[in-house]
């Protein structure tokens, strides 16, 4: 075996671990949204990264009385963080940033503050909420 070729097993196994961990948000995501009755929609974008190369990463939608959050995976390699992933409300515009650190998802705001809040069924039933603007 090539030391090329060790690299893109290297890069592959990372993708998949990133496309693993992503595919358990969404699941998790979408099943607490269900549960608090809101619509659940999933797609698929395309994401290019420079050692990962192009792939296809999962989206979701969810709509709620008033609003609906996007789902919006960044990208694995990000500065301080094992990937990043956005969480967007309409029709406020906020946005949060789920990066996932020493193996679990924490929350961060635009200016980079830590909520410090665990990563769980309430506290983004709770986020959905604030990130849409509902009372």
């Amino acid at each position: 075996m090539t030391l090329q070729s060790d690299d893109t097993q290297h890069w592959q196994q990372q993708r998949d671990q990133w496309l693993g961990w992503l595919d358990q948000l969404v699941s998790d995501i979408a099943a607490w949204s269900e549960h608090e009755g809101w619509g659940v929609n999933r797609e698929q974008k395309t994401v290019t990264e420079p050692l990962l190369g192009t792939y296809s990463a999962p989206v979701l939608h969810v709509q709620i009385s008033g609003g609906r959050i996007q789902v919006n995976p960044i990208g694995l390699h990000m500065i301080g963080a094992e990937g990043r992933v956005d969480l967007e409300g309409w029709p406020t515009l906020n946005r949060v940033k789920l990066v996932r650190r020493q193996e679990q998802w924490q929350i961060v705001t635009d200016s980079n503050v830590p909520l410090r809040l665990p990563w769980c069924e309430q506290t983004f039933v709770q986020l959905a909420q604030d990130l849409i603007g509902m009372p």
